[in-house]
C-alpha cells in the first residue's frame, strides 16, 4: 500500500524478497538485512521480536533501525490498519531519518497514532 505512493523509499515486502520464505526464522532475515549496504529499515508487525531473547540480540548485532506495530494493530480491520498506516507514515519517515543504528520504535494504532523511541534494558 505504501509503495503504491511512496516515490523516496524503496518498500519491500518480506515475502517479495527471493532470499526468504515464510519459514525464514526471524533471526536469519534480520541478519542478512543487517548485513546489506544500506542496511535496511525493518517496519514490522511482530511485536513478539522485541520480546524474544535471540530475535532481540539478532536485532541489536545488525544494527538496524526498527518499527514495530503496537498490539491495537493486530485486530484492526484492513481499512482502518490501511489508513492509521498512511496518518502515521510521515512520522515513520521523520524518525528513521534522524535515527543513529541501531533505534527501536514503537508505533501506536490507538486513539492517535504516534512513534515513540524504545528503550530496551
Amino acid at each position: 500500500m505504501i509503495d503504491a505512493f511512496e516515490r523516496d523509499h524503496t518498500i519491500r515486502h518480506h515475502d517479495e524478497d527471493p532470499r526468504f520464505t515464510p519459514t525464514t526464522a526471524d533471526t536469519e532475515w534480520i541478519s542478512i538485512f543487517g548485513g546489506d549496504d544500506p542496511p535496511w529499515i525493518i517496519i514490522s508487525g511482530d511485536g513478539r521480536i522485541l520480546r524474544n531473547k535471540s530475535e532481540l540480540a539478532a536485532l541489536r548485532e545488525a544494527k538496524l533501525t526498527f518499527f514495530c506495530m503496537s498490539k491495537q494493530w493486530m485486530h484492526m480491520s484492513k481499512h482502518e490498519y490501511a489508513w492509521k498506516l498512511l496518518r502515521v507514515w510521515p512520522e515513520i519517515v521523520e524518525n528513521a531519518r534522524l535515527a543513529t543504528s541501531p533505534m527501536l520504535f514503537e508505533v501506536s494504532g490507538g486513539k492517535s497514532t504516534k512513534v515513540d523511541l524504545i528503550r530496551l534494558p
